[in-house]
């Protein structure tokens, strides 16, 4: 009975037409994450701030409001394009999914475009820079590594301007060209990203092993760890996109959903790197001295049973007798000596 109220579309239009909405309710929702991250990254940097670190602090507030704010005109413009194609023109010809295609640039849909194009450079700017921290120390040099990133990162950049003209611009160059500027504009973006992760992953798995081999498993996890090497990578926005090259290069329209929270993904991606940053637990120049020197032996020194530590200034001892009584001496600088059995 319901069928009679079907509009007279194609399958594969009601499809796109339902993977594009879809995208945008998936969109809302990860602006939503995105808006509690900021805030917890936001308050963490502000209630650090002083005097001695606030050039360290000022630029990474400076980039989750700037980058928060154009994720925020994005979902706005988002929003309102899919309310323009679902209620206000629903009755165009061809329904809401020729009203996306042919309507693209309308001064709503370029200003969502400008900022998820701002926001890409932002967030791809974000992971080059974490893998410049994390290869740093290398016996390789810098320039070697990096150099492909940041090749394909300006190569992106470069796609990222053409894709913005042709998308905004009524000018007979980008008109009459054959030349679609999305598929390289999106596939340097992505390879980008995956690219990356993939090298910060073998970084840090390089590091886990040496760490382990040295110190034991329980050692440096809160740089090492699985959860620690999704965020340093941003692995979530890599396989986010992965997902959606797969269904876009199978033709499948519920890429759409895909492509419509693609920014907001990586917007969550860049602020869980920002977050731990700002806790003191991402990777860093020094990380690896300093979990190498914060050995066992520099903690307490055990030798069977008896251990050493240093307490308030005074040097405890610790140890066990035959029949399994504990028993403590404690030594002040000034000699004085107390015993517990």
């Amino acid at each position: 009975m319901l069928s009679s109220w079907t509009p007279d579309e194609s399958s594969a239009t009601l499809l796109a037409e339902k993977g594009w909405l879809q995208g945008t309710v998936v969109s809302a929702v990860a602006y939503g994450v995105d808006v509690a991250l900021y805030f917890m990254c936001f308050h963490l940097l502000l209630r650090q701030m002083n005097r001695t670190n606030y050039k360290k602090h000022l630029p990474l507030l400076m980039y989750i409001t700037t980058t928060f704010i154009l994720s925020t005109l994005f979902m706005a413009a988002l929003a309102n394009f899919t309310q323009l194609a679902f209620i206000q023109y629903r009755d165009y010809p061809g329904g809401p999914n020729a009203f996306e295609n042919n309507m693209f640039g309308i001064p709503v849909d370029n200003l969502g475009n400008v900022c998820g194009f701002l926001t890409m450079i932002l967030s791809d700017g974000l992971v080059v820079w974490r893998c410049m921290v994390i290869y740093r120390g290398c016996m390789v040099p810098m320039w070697i590594i990096m150099l492909f990133p940041g090749l394909m990162f300006a190569a992106s950049i470069a796609m990222g301007i053409m894709w913005l003209l042709q998308v905004t611009t009524s000018s007979p160059y980008f008109s009459s060209t054959n030349i679609n500027y999305t598929v390289p504009y999106l596939s340097l973006s992505l390879a980008l990203n995956i690219i990356i992760t993939i090298v910060i992953v073998l970084r840090l798995l390089i590091y886990r092993h040496r760490i382990s081999t040295v110190l034991g498993s329980s050692y440096g996890t809160q740089y090492t760890s699985i959860a620690a090497m999704i965020i340093e990578s941003a692995a979530l926005y890599s396989a986010f996109s992965v997902a959606f090259l797969t269904l876009f290069l199978l033709n499948n329209p519920i890429s759409a959903t895909f492509i419509e929270a693609l920014t907001q993904v990586q917007i969550i991606a860049m602020l869980l790197i920002v977050f731990r940053v700002a806790q003191g637990k991402s990777w860093s120049q020094d990380t690896m001295s300093r979990v190498m020197t914060s050995r066992p032996s520099v903690q307490a020194i055990r030798m069977g049973d008896l251990g050493y530590g240093l307490q308030d200034g005074s040097k405890t001892f610790t140890g066990f007798t035959g029949i399994g009584t504990r028993e403590t001496y404690k030594c002040s600088d000034r000699d004085s000596a107390e015993a517990t059995v």
